[in-house]
Parts: structure tokens; sequence; C-alpha cells
């Protein structure tokens, strides 16, 4: 799959998945009181990560479009 293809959806499931894993690597070395706790934020964190990269995609998807018209 490439980058073009995909939806906002994609993003922001990446990036809850990605910032989980991040929080749970965080809990294993003890910057988190729990590893729940640091999953939580992460995905959190990931979530909103996900939201800016699909907004981010959109307007570059918009720019090459205006440009080849």
């Amino acid at each position: 799959m490439s980058l073009n293809n995909l939806s906002p959806a994609d993003y922001i499931v990446r990036g809850i998945l990605i910032g989980g894993a991040v929080g749970a690597f965080g809990a294993m070395l003890g910057f988190s009181r729990s590893m729940f706790w640091g999953t939580g934020i992460g995905m959190i964190a990931g979530f909103m990560a996900g939201l800016t990269l699909a907004k981010r995609a959109e307007k570059r998807a918009a720019q090459l479009k205006n440009k080849q018209d």
C-alpha cells in the first residue's frame, strides 16, 4: 500500500498503535508509574499525531492536485 492510498482513519490507527507502543516501552524503562498509564497516554498522544498527519496529507494532496490543474 502506498502512502497516497491511505485514508485519514489509517493515519489515526497507525498513530494510536505507535503511541501505545512507545508508552509501553516508556513504562518498561521507568518513565511512568504503570504500564496502563503509559500505554493510555501514549495512545492519546498517538491519536493526536494521527490527526495531524491526516490533515497534513490532505493539504499536500490538495496542493498537488492544484499544481497539476
